[in-house]
């Protein structure tokens, strides 16, 4: 039996917030989002946001996902200059520098995260009420969660608070306060930094034909990492480079025109050599992957559920966090149909979770600077993991279903069934015996 709240609290009021917003309109028509930043009206940078101004992509779920929730977002972001890309033409996948076969149908939209925030806003909010506040605490009443406490002293009741206040979500600590345990959390400390910055574009300019590049530098290159240029509008071009530990990127320019020139893939050489910057370089600093295991605690409130980076976030080279909170939200639409207790939104959320982190963390405990215990077997996914990704370089099937994982169409088990890894062995044989 559906859900039907009288009031719904949404703590933040970034992508997952607005998704979350967005999806409980369904199960009630009083939606409160509770922001301390101030929503601007035009597509600019949030100060709350310190990666706002990085590269951002949108991957085919999220496309879709997005697509299903408000129909006319893709048009009007591209409307306002965004660029998609095919993979049949547009853009290209290097490892080492070395060409992923392209998959045919594939098509990936680059965005400005502001952007793609202010077009959001401009579908939600019209449809909550927003409190500019500080949510500090919860209010409970015996073994359930009845709204929150915020800084300027006001208390807004609930039937339904959802967390979506990132990464630096301190509902650990207000669960410790009134007596419930707080979920196990796993971290993987990464250390990874990535620059960003803007090249003046001439209008349908492209870079060595292409217009968008993505580069990936494996864990056995000198510097590990991943590297991007896509077309910001008509009139810029946004490039990324990343690395890990001593190796991190700074904000010097002509560090990133170094690291440009030499990337081993096309466009990057291109890039600095034929167009001018337009502005300075920003930095941003990924310390860790973390994710907090809900689904493992024995008593939870009623009333409250946490989705987005506020449960798990994941290494941002892979592009997995506006589907994963998408995902998120609509497991939260899906909760709350089945009318079911807290723990099977858990449950949902677990399976989500598991998903994102086996196809992050299974690279990244590759990197050599990684200090960290290995898990029982990881020699060997990472040996077929390997053998997969350099299949992934020249049989059509492997290429097309590494493509479906990457875009988050399909479940990381899909590289393991028979006829991809028997594709796989073969791959490798061949590899072996021509010494490729």
């Amino acid at each position: 039996m559906s859900t039907r709240l009288d009031r719904a609290v949404v703590v933040g009021g970034s992508v997952a917030g607005l998704l979350a917003a967005r999806v409980l309109r369904a199960f009630t028509d009083d939606v409160v989002v509770v922001e301390p930043d101030d929503l601007p009206e035009s597509p600019v940078g949030r100060g709350a946001i310190a990666h706002g101004d990085q590269f951002h992509v949108l991957l085919g779920l999220a496309q879709d996902m997005l697509s299903y929730w408000f129909p006319t977002l893709l048009d009007d972001l591209v409307a306002d200059g965004a660029v998609r890309c095919t993979s049949e033409r547009d853009g290209r996948m290097y490892v080492d520098g070395h060409l992923r076969l392209p998959v045919p149908g594939h098509v990936f939209l680059p965005v400005h995260r502001p952007l793609l925030e202010h077009h959001l806003r401009r579908w939600v909010l019209p449809l909550v009420t927003v409190v500019r506040d500080r949510v500090t605490d919860l209010a409970v009443s015996g073994d359930r969660v009845t709204g929150v406490r915020t800084a300027l002293g006001e208390t807004l009741p609930a039937d339904l608070v959802v967390d979506a206040t990132g990464r630096a979500s301190r509902l650990c600590e207000w669960l410790s306060r009134v007596d419930y345990p707080v979920p196990r959390k796993q971290r993987l400390a990464l250390d990874l930094g990535y620059a960003t910055t803007l090249y003046h574009r001439s209008r349908d300019q492209r870079l060595d034909g292409l217009l968008s590049v993505h580069s990936l530098r494996s864990n056995s290159a000198a510097e590990p990492g991943v590297s991007c240029i896509a077309p910001l509008n008509d009139d810029y071009w946004i490039a990324t480079v990343s690395a890990y530990g001593k190796n991190r990127p700074s904000r010097d320019p002509a560090d990133f025109a170094e690291r440009c020139l030499r990337e081993p893939a096309a466009g990057f050489a291109t890039l600095v050599r034929t167009c001018m910057p337009a502005g300075g370089v920003s930095t941003h600093r990924f310390p860790h992957s973390v994710r907090r295991d809900f689904h493992t605690v024995e008593r939870f409130p009623a009333g409250l559920v946490p989705l987005g980076d506020a449960v798990a976030s994941f290494n941002p080279v892979y592009g997995q966090g506006i589907p994963s909170a998408a995902l998120h939200a609509s497991a939260l639409a899906a909760w709350l149909r089945s009318g079911a207790g807290v723990g099977g939104y858990f449950e949902r959320l677990r399976v989500l979770v598991d998903a994102a982190w086996q196809t992050s963390v299974i690279a990244d405990f590759g990197l050599p600077h990684l200090v960290a215990r290995r898990p029982r077997g990881h020699r060997l996914r990472q040996a077929v993991s390997g053998a997969i990704d350099r299949a992934a370089m020249r049989d059509p099937l492997v290429a097309a279903r590494f493509a479906d994982v990457v875009n988050m169409y399909e479940h990381p088990s899909a590289l393991l069934r028979p006829d991809v890894l028997r594709r796989a062995l073969v791959a490798a044989t061949v590899e072996r015996f021509l010494g490729a």
